[in-house]
Formats: structure tokens, sequence, C-alpha cells
């Protein structure tokens, strides 16, 4: 993985898997028994076919479910493993949003603190470790609708701007907490684009968000950790914004890029991308010779110079069995 990242030829191109609730629901044993089959290089255990809980389930078989998060947002979910959309915010304006708790942070020297420290030690002897999942922009359109969360950009509402710098003491003093365990790698998570251009101007963006961005990133390269950034969506002149903040690895949709101008881009400020195969149209609507052929040229095209891809595995509920399988053999042929 680190020789990934540093464009160090690595011996083999690393390979993630998430969890993959949806797939493993629909396609049960056998998927279970393709993730065990190729192991991958991020701690990850699959050793049970998850369910929905009966009472979500009516008699017609129909999944729903609402349940809260840390941050006190109510969800809902319609298909079973994949996210919601929040139907209950914790606070019902950003001026209201000044006595908002957030969710907690282990103390130093707490019992929490102490399992996890261990964790991440114990998992470092044969994995690089992430952890993390900072976000701004999903964060705030979490808890508050995205309508009013736009408009109080464009506005540049002064209660919402305070609320901005209330999430962001939080971030740091979420790092205040992570940096001292010694995690490898930090994440972030924010969708900037709709399928064909960001969400928000760059001039919005670099105005409000971006410098933030820096003060947390910064942070954590200068306590020696790697910044990792996860953003889908078609994200335009964006991306130059996300290098000049000095990520070290990027997790794209990867069909809103020229696949070879990605590639150099990305050696060129030596940053790693997570490969991860289209799930809108190849995936699901693919023929597996197409998935073979799509994994060959990932392949090909990043060991040519010299690394910087992770292969990434997420399975859902829409891919053919015979496109999954596909999926799992090509990425071991190639990698």
């Amino acid at each position: 993985m680190l020789d990934a990242f540093h464009f160090d030829h690595p011996d083999r191109i690393p390979l993630v898997y998430h969890p993959s609730t949806a797939g493993l629901h629909v396609h049960g044993q056998k998927l279970l028994d393709l993730f065990n089959q190729y192991p991958s290089d991020n701690p990850i255990t699959f050793d049970n076919l998850p369910a929905p809980p009966p009472d979500t389930v009516d008699a017609q078989g129909r999944y729903h479910e609402i349940k809260k998060d840390d941050w006190g947002v109510d969800w809902e979910y319609l298909i079973f493993g994949i996210a919601g959309h929040p139907q209950y915010h914790p606070f019902d304006s950003w001026e209201a949003g000044r006595d908002y708790e957030f969710p907690p942070i282990p103390a130093p020297g707490s019992s929490e603190e102490t399992a996890q420290r261990l964790q991440i030690e114990e998992r470092q002897k044969d994995y690089l470790v992430f952890s993390g999942g900072l976000s701004l922009f999903e964060r705030l359109h979490a808890v508050r609708p995205l309508d009013e969360l736009l408009i109080a950009c464009a506005t540049g509402d002064r209660h919402f701007l305070d609320f901005l710098d209330q999430l962001t003491a939080y971030w740091h003093a979420v790092l205040d907490y992570l940096l001292p365990l010694g995690v490898d790698v930090v994440t972030f998570g924010d969708d900037w684009g709709t399928q064909n251009a960001p969400i928000v101007s760059p001039a919005l963006f670099r105005d409000l968000f971006k410098p933030r961005y820096r003060e947390l990133m910064d942070r954590i390269k200068k306590a020696g950790s790697k910044v990792f950034f996860h953003c889908c969506g078609q994200v335009g002149p964006l991306f130059d914004d996300f290098l000049e903040l000095g990520i070290d690895g990027y997790w794209p949709q990867i069909t809103c890029y020229d696949p070879d101008e990605l590639a150099a881009k990305c050696r060129e400020h030596q940053v790693a991308i997570y490969i991860h195969p289209d799930r809108q149209q190849l995936i699901p609507l693919g023929t597996p010779e197409k998935i073979d052929a799509y994994i060959r040229a990932c392949a090909d095209r990043y060991r040519a110079l010299g690394g910087g891809a992770i292969f990434y595995v997420e399975m859902e509920n829409d891919a053919p069995f015979a496109n999954v399988k596909a999926l799992f053999e090509a990425i071991d042929r190639y990698r």
C-alpha cells in the first residue's frame, strides 16, 4: 500500500473492500465466498450474511427503516444496505445551530481511547490504518436541508458561517484525538459534483471551504499522516484545488475523468487513486468481457507509472453475479 502511495513499484496493486451490505444481502454465500477467496489489503472480515431487522420488512416484503445517527439526524432507508436520506434534522435553523451539541469525542486516557489505540497498533502490524471520516459539505446538508445550505452559502448568512466555524473546530478536536493515536491515513468525504458540473462555483468553494480544509489537512500532514479525500461527481476545476491542498490519496467517481489525464496528474502530484469500477453502467449493465478489459487497462496504466492505483470493490444490489465474479477474477488476474 505504501509503495502504491509513493509510486515505488508495488509488487501488486493493493485491493480494498467495502462491507457491501446490499450486495451480500442479494447474492448471499457465493459473494461472501468471493470476498474470502480473494483477500484484500484492508482490515475487514467477511463472516456473516447481513439481513434487515424483522420489524423493518412488511408483509409484502418491502423494507423501510428510520435510524438516528450520532449527529441526531434521522435517516430513512428504503433499500437494505443502500444509503438513505435525512428526514429529521437536529435543529431548525442555522441560528439555532449555535446551541447544537456535537457528537462526543473519547477523552484522552479513557477506556475507549485505550482500546482504539491498541486496535490501531495491532492492525498496523499488517495494514495501513485509515480513520477519520471528516466532512464539511455533506455534514452540513445532513444537519440542515441542502437547499437551505446552498442559499446560506450564496448569501453569506452569518449564522451559517458561525456554524461552519463550529463544525471546523469540532473536526480540529477530532484530530486532537486521532493524530496522537498514530493513524496512517486520515479520510475526508464530501461529494462536490453533480453528473456534469460542480455543485457550487469554484469561487465560493475557494472562499468558504478551501481555507477550512487547508487548516485541517495541514495539521494532518505536519503530524506525519496522509490525507485521503473522497469526492464523487464532476468537480471540474475543483480537482486542482484538492491537489493544491496536498492530498495524498483520492477516491473519485472515475467515469467523470479522462483516465489517462487523471493518471498523469496523479503521478505528477504523487496522489494515489482508488480505482472504483463504474457502478452506474459497467458493473450492473456491462459484460464480464468488458469488465475484464477495463480492469486490465487500469492495471497496465498505473503499473507503467510505477504505482498510484488501489483497486476498490463495493458490491451493491443491482449487479448480475456473473459480472461480480468477473470483477473479482479480473482484479486477481491483473493486480
